[in-house]
């Protein structure tokens, strides 16, 4: 099964401070927020688990994927009315990424001891973390689909793509070997540990851009997300 482990993460104490979305730098919170880059360094195990499946029927709601070569390998996706944005596609990367456990325990640990502002600051580097993950898995479709002349969809996921309800994380993730980067899905149809994503991305010559965009815009949580993309009002 294809992973992606060892990730490397750079970021900077005004990426953590820009997460918060608060313009103005105080020295002592970049001082902090350098602290908690530390800390987190030795905390998070960026790594994905990853597979390429070939996109069958795209009905109203509804897209078939199968694994090329291996047919029990398949299922039927409850998009929602987001199914059209795979219109363009022949082939999908399905993908589930984590920072592992360690992070989130820490933060939980600092909160339980009242420091407040560590633990807060961590739990930012952990979000700019799980973006890094996130983007080597958009690097990785858009190598794929430069390869063949196509280009590429948005990153779909449960529970963000308005209309793709959290519950689709069950047939999405029945796709992949979750316990070889040591993520469950949880009864509720969480991921766990919290710092992990699943995602869809579709790959063809139906689409004309050749980078992964956002559907910020028609994100579930765009009101309420503090990562939101600023095109988002």
């Amino acid at each position: 099964m294809p992973m992606l482990q060892n990730l490397p993460v750079t970021l900077t104490p005004g990426d953590v401070i820009a997460a918060q979305g608060q313009k103005r730098i105080r020295p002592e919170l970049l001082r902090q927020a350098e602290q908690a880059i530390a800390l987190g360094q030795a905390l998070w195990r960026p790594q994905a688990v990853y597979d390429w499946f070939e996109l069958g029927t795209v009905d109203r709601e509804r897209v078939h994927v199968a694994h090329p070569a291996d047919a029990s390998v398949q299922a039927i996706l409850r998009v929602g009315p987001g199914a059209h944005l795979l219109m363009g596609a022949r082939r999908v990367l399905v993908s589930v990424g984590t920072i592992g456990p360690g992070l989130e325990r820490r933060v939980h640990e600092l909160h339980q001891a009242g420091d407040e502002l560590t633990s807060y600051l961590l739990d930012c580097a952990g979000v700019v973390a799980l973006g890094a993950v996130g983007a080597a898995q958009r690097c990785l479709v858009e190598e794929a689909a430069a390869s063949e002349g196509w280009g590429v969809s948005e990153a779909l996921s449960p529970g963000s793509l308005a209309g793709w309800q959290l519950q689709g994380q069950r047939e999405l993730c029945s796709l992949l070997p979750l316990d070889l980067i040591g993520v469950r899905l949880s009864e509720h149809c969480v991921l766990e540990p919290q710092k992990s994503f699943s995602v869809l991305i579709g790959l063809g010559p139906g689409y004309s851009s050749t980078k992964v965009g956002s559907v910020c815009k028609t994100c579930a949580l765009r009101h309420t997300c503090w990562r939101r993309r600023e095109e988002v009002s």
